[in-house]
């Protein structure tokens, strides 16, 4: 639950509540192990998600060990064992976000769940990151990981040669000075783009720079530095794709 390199190891890991276990069966994603308490199986809509997984899968627990397994003190008493679905320095054609160096879990959920409401179904992290199965992101995203393709780039130069000859048009988001306001910004028409936002730390990386077509920034007062990196997502996302 709590360990990177054991989630690594096992290429699995745990969701605590119903609702995630639900949209985990729903997208396809394999359930290892779903652990329930009888006594709090109390409506049909968790009997049929219960129903929804092989009879040999299941593990029948106490209260006092789910318990022990929650992210709640009022458990709901379904969660599972998930198998990790991910891909490794692979570039899918439509829209996608891509974040280098995310290092706050909350963050990488949240940015997770604005893609999944902007119908951005592919997002990427550039290595070194969080892992995208940490419970804080997972509990973050409300379960929107389930409904992305997630993806792994070892390097921005990996990512940088995926790109070569696609026809991805790449949008980064950068405070500097020469970054076109959000604003006047034109956007691209091509299905194929990228918005790519740097960590909570330094921004974008001068090499995630220069492989972007445009860089943008979101026009704000005196009175802050920045944005955070996952309402800066949400703007951009908003004015770049909701609104087209």
């Amino acid at each position: 639950m709590t360990d990177k390199k054991a989630r690594g190891g096992s290429n699995s890991f745990w969701v605590d509540g119903v609702n995630f276990v639900a949209q985990a069966v729903e997208n396809k994603w394999e359930i290892e192990t779903l652990v329930y308490v009888p006594e709090l199986v109390d409506s049909d809509f968790k009997r049929k998600v219960l129903e929804r997984v092989d009879l040999d899968r299941w593990l029948a627990v106490s209260q006092e060990i789910y318990a022990g397994l929650a992210s709640k003190s009022d458990i709901q008493g379904v969660g599972a064992v998930v198998r990790q679905k991910i891909s490794k320095n692979t570039l899918f054609d439509g829209a996608g976000v891509v974040l280098e160096n995310i290092a706050n879990p909350g963050n990488l959920g949240s940015i997770a769940r604005l893609c999944a409401g902007f119908s951005v179904k592919k997002l990427y992290v550039v290595k070194p990151a969080v892992d995208f199965f940490n419970p804080e992101t997972v509990r973050a995203s409300m379960g929107a990981i389930f409904h992305l393709s997630l993806v792994y780039f070892d390097s921005v130069a990996e990512l940088k040669e995926k790109l070569n000859g696609r026809g991805f048009v790449v949008i980064g988001a950068s405070l500097q000075n020469d970054s076109v306001d959000l604003a006047q910004f034109k956007p691209h028409k091509s299905s194929n783009r990228l918005f790519l936002f740097g960590g909570e730390a330094k921004g974008l990386s001068s090499e995630a720079k220069e492989i972007c077509d445009s860089l943008v920034k979101i026009p704000i007062s005196g009175a802050v530095d920045s944005l955070n990196v996952a309402e800066s997502a949400a703007i951009v996302l908003y004015e770049l794709v909701a609104k087209k």
